[in-house]
């Protein structure tokens, strides 16, 4: 149960209660269980809502508070608890929730603006409808959520956990995605893409699903590169070649799936192959596919190739830093059996010694 004493100076006004805060630096106030409408209101005059402006609720126990209806601006939570709440329907802007729990939560119809949630736990939440735009989750345990029509807007997701996660509709225009955890505990298995990670912990938890998997993953190779004329003889000559020694490998050079762009067909190719063909002459979109494809598939070797006339692009050295991009090889067009034997030796080799 909430302190009536801290419920009364919190009534007072941001002011007066960051002023208490911090002449009280080892105290971890106690709202919980309190009705922040009712109990400890002040109305926002347009939308008749209570607001709450610049308030200091870092590390504090805010467990199953009700706050629906409610705006928080400025407002930092970082370090506190508020499991078992209820803030559906209430809105935050420019809040911090940086190392503070929301587990059990409903959150469903609020809107989270630009709020930070690096390192906090919003395991087990209904999130049905909730903006989160321009907000930051990184290392941010999310397992167990329930996201329908979840608004990710905008938003920076990076190494967070998203083990059973249930994602459906979800809207991610402009967000930045990486390093997606969807094991329980432990960092061995990551994907691109919240979306992907349902798909994908499904294939490796299912033993006759990931011997499928298995089978494929030990034969496909994608081939990147250019497909003008030119360089398109080129990339199908180097496919005949992988064919005859046994790979399957895939020349995305056909119309991808109606319901995913190019970037995103590549990202779903490269979870499916044992390594990567990536030729760096001429490039056009290789670049954009690379910078999908080497951040997020650490156990995926790609090896780079070029024309021996032809320099790389400026941008790859960058690249370079990866232990999985493999040594570039430089070939002639007129004898890529040869570079074909490089590029499976090389390949064939890394693979060796990760396993």
């Amino acid at each position: 149960m909430a302190i009536a004493e801290h419920v009364e100076i919190f009534k007072k006004g941001s002011q007066v209660w960051n002023a208490w805060r911090e002449e009280n630096p080892n105290l971890s106030p106690d709202l919980s269980d309190i009705d922040f409408e009712k109990d400890v209101h002040t109305y926002k005059e347009m939308y008749d809502m209570p607001e709450f402006t610049g308030y200091n609720l870092a590390h504090m126990n805010l467990n199953r508070i009700t706050a629906r209806n409610s705006y928080f601006i400025r407002c930092f939570f970082a370090g506190s608890t508020l499991n078992f709440s209820d803030i559906c329907f209430s809105f935050f802007q420019n809040c911090s929730f940086e190392e503070s729990s929301l587990a059990v939560s409903k959150i469903g119809s609020a809107e989270f603006h630009e709020c930070d949630f690096t390192n906090s736990d919003l395991s087990y939440c209904s999130a049905e409808e909730t903006n989160f735009s321009g907000s930051k989750f990184i290392s941010t345990k999310l397992s167990n959520m329930s996201l329908v029509k979840t608004d990710f807007t905008g938003t920076v997701i990076n190494e967070a956990r998203v083990y059973g996660i249930s994602a459906w509709d979800l809207i991610l225009d402009g967000s930045t995605q990486s390093n997606i955890l969807i094991e329980e505990e432990g960092t061995s298995i990551t994907v691109p893409t919240i979306e992907m990670a349902q798909v994908i912990s499904l294939l490796v938890n299912n033993s006759k699903i990931r011997d499928v998997i298995d089978t494929i993953t030990s034969k496909v190779v994608l081939i990147l590169g250019r497909f003008t004329e030119e360089r398109k003889a080129v990339l199908d000559t180097i496919k005949t070649e992988l064919q005859g020694r046994g790979y399957l490998p895939v020349l995305f050079d056909f119309e991808g799936p109606s319901n995913r762009d190019v970037t995103e067909t590549i990202i779903t190719l490269a979870s499916l192959a044992k390594f990567v063909v990536a030729d760096l002459s001429s490039p056009k979109s290789i670049p954009q596919e690379l910078t999908q494809i080497i951040p997020n598939f650490p156990s995926l070797p790609v090896q780079p190739v070029i024309e021996e006339t032809q320099r790389e692009y400026g941008m790859f050295e960058h690249f370079k830093h990866y232990p999985w991009v493999l040594d570039q090889i430089k070939y002639c067009e007129n004898n890529i059996q040869a570079l074909v034997t490089k590029v499976t030796e090389n390949c064939e080799s890394y693979v060796a010694t990760k396993t």
